[in-house]
């Protein structure tokens, strides 16, 4: 079967599923729907025979497929499930099944319409920040999907229902069973809900849902999650309360999340350990916005978005094996400049890795590895070392006010971790800082839209300096000093100075280029932890951090500073490697285990009144 034949097929197929959905709900009979359904099953085989043994997105054509048939068969078993299968089933996955072949066969097969693709997706996106409200059935359609593991299903399940209101006729719920084989789809017919997708065949089906969610918004929901008091009604209030937050997730026990989203908690990861659990939340969850976080990126075990902004795409079907789509998600979102918080005010337990796990464990490739291919082919940048970040710095920022209109400038700041954990600091505060962005690698540009509310673009610090219009009660970086294009490196380093305003600082993230961590990398590659393209080939530079330090020494202005020195536990045994190399003698010795631990540090430098 040629292209051209495969997309008749699949046009003649959502044809005539909007046909029967047109009958359904007028509630009326047409002889035309036996004849119709039969030519739909017709149409489904004759892609899964095409579409058989195909990788990446055709795999999945080839899954919705054989789902598809599955559903035809439910109905020939029980013809009475004819509504509620075919509006919740069958439609969905003939639209979703078209959707994904249309992406594979004719838009991401050629490298101009899918260029024209993502940029009438991004578009779009920003378009709906001035759209007009929209009516809805439900104010939230809560969908929950589920893979096997039936006893965290139910837990999910019971608790949704003993902490959700759904007397009011607001919110609805649709389940998914994504290819269980457990009991889970007798369970979810058991309960009286009445949108329920069955997946006889395994496919991380969320994306079906959007075709019958009814919500203002949607609310992505795992089966290893545990609701608690008030979980909904705060989450709907973080969406209310600004028209440009695109994402809002929970806080969960730190243990079963990344991105430091988590907080400590008194009570086991365990079934038994649930009722301390929901005792603990109904303290926890009371509604404080002062210590919501905005975040460049969220990893979102559970998610609440706007409805018309999950139906434009947003999860992209190209991670075909599960990772990097938080990060994709992000990116895309920041992009457009919309803003993505975590409420740590509200508290809901996640088990970890029961929806997705099992599934992943059963891939024989390194999926991180493939995906995070994707993901820099796709934007052109490391979805890792991009973000921008630094641990530990809040634990120097201590001695400084956080209030009032104050300003701040962010060097180089890429995905923007370190400008968020400043701006939430100021709110903690208080504080409305203006936050202005000095980027020089114009890839970061499109993400600081979300964050700041202005941006320069320089090609190197004094020109960001001179075109900066103010001072400044904070200035710090996004990337380590050797990373910025700097000229006279001390020279640089004063004119950014003379930017601040007095009883201000200057935090600037140092790399030690010998550590045992860079020395490693070094030694091993040939070149320092950079991620790349196959055959690409990036230059790296370094500042000699005992040099710099001396420099300082001697400088009249920049001599009052402190070197806030960073050594992590995983570098140990690295620096136990290298010791041997560095111990001609005992001084020696101690020195180079010095500076062999320290991989970074973070330069303060106070401007006093």
């Amino acid at each position: 079967m040629d292209k051209e034949q495969m997309r008749s097929l699949l046009e003649v197929s959502v044809e005539a599923v909007d046909y029967i959905a047109a009958v359904i709900e007028d509630g009326t009979d047409s002889p035309a729907v036996v004849e119709l359904m039969d030519n739909l099953r017709r149409i489904a085989a004759a892609v899964e025979a095409e579409t058989r043994g195909a990788d990446g997105l055709l795999q999945k054509v080839y899954l919705y497929a054989r789902n598809i048939q599955a559903s035809m068969e439910e109905l020939q078993r029980d013809p009475s499930l004819f509504a509620r299968v075919f509006s919740c089933e069958i439609r969905p996955f003939i639209l979703e099944m078209q959707r994904l072949w249309h992406l594979a066969a004719e838009v991401l097969s050629d490298e101009g319409r899918r260029a024209q693709h993502q940029a009438a997706l991004m578009q779009a996106m920003r378009d709906l920040h001035h759209a007009p409200r929209m009516e809805c059935t439900y104010d939230v359609s809560i969908v929950l999907c589920a893979y096997n593991k039936l006893e965290y299903t139910k837990a999910a399940v019971e608790s949704i229902f003993a902490h959700t209101d759904f007397s009011s006729g607001r919110v609805e719920l649709i389940t998914i069973n994504n290819g269980s084989d457990d009991g889970t789809r007798e369970y979810f017919e058991s309960l009286p809900h009445t949108k329920k997708i069955n997946l006889k065949y395994n496919i991380l089906g969320f994306n079906a849902a959007q075709y019958i969610a009814e919500g203002k918004y949607y609310v992505g929901y795992s089966n290893d999650v545990v609701a608690t008091p008030h979980w909904l009604e705060n989450l709907l209030v973080a969406m209310e309360s600004d028209g440009r937050i695109a994402m809002a997730v929970p806080t969960c026990n730190e243990e079963s999340v990344s991105n430091f989203q988590g907080i400590p908690v008194p009570y086991p990861n365990t079934f038994d350990g649930m009722e301390e659990m929901q005792r603990f939340a109904e303290t926890y969850n009371y509604r404080k916005p002062t210590i919501w976080e905005d975040r460049s990126q969220l990893m979102p075990f559970l998610y609440i978005v706007p409805k018309r902004l999950h139906q434009l795409g947003l999860i992209d079907p190209i991670y075909t094996r599960g990772e990097f789509v938080d990060d994709d998600l992000s990116t895309l979102l920041r992009r457009t400049g919309w803003r993505q918080v975590l409420l740590k005010d509200t508290f809901m337990h996640h088990f970890g890795g029961v929806t997705l796990g099992e599934g992943r464990q059963k891939v024989p490739r390194n999926a991180l590895d493939e995906m995070r291919r994707v993901y820099y082919e796709k934007w052109g940048v490391d979805a890792w070392e991009s973000r921008g970040g630094f641990s530990g710095v809040e634990d120097i920022w201590r001695g400084h006010a956080f209030c009032g209109k104050e300003h701040v400038l962010m060097l180089e700041p890429r995905f923007g971790d370190l400008g968020c954990m400043i701006l939430n600091q100021y709110r903690k505060e208080g504080g409305v800082p203006h936050m202005t962005a000095a980027v020089f690698d114009k890839r970061y540009l499109p993400d600081t839209e979300y964050l700041f509310d202005e941006t320069i673009t320089a090609s190197s610090v004094e020109e960001a300096v001179v075109q900066s219009g103010c001072s400044y009660n904070l200035i710090s970086a996004g990337c380590y000093l050797d990373e910025l294009p700097l000229g006279d490196v001390v020279a640089d380093i004063e004119r950014l100075y003379a930017l601040l305003a007095p009883s201000s600082i200057l935090l600037l993230p140092v790399r030690n280029p010998g550590s045992a961590y860079e020395l490693c990398h070094i030694m091993d590659t040939g070149t320092r932890e950079i991620y790349s393209d196959l055959g690409e080939v990036n230059r790296f530079s370094s500042i000699p951090y005992g040099q710099l330090l001396t420099a300082l020494d001697e400088h009249p202005l920049l001599n009052h500073y402190k070197m806030h020195t960073v050594a992590f536990e995983v570098d140990v045994p690295l620096m136990e490697r290298l010791k041997p190399l560095f111990c001609l003698d005992g001084v020696a010795c101690a020195e180079a285990e010095m500076s062999l631990s320290v991989r970074m540090g973070f330069l303060e430098i106070f401007k006093a009144c």
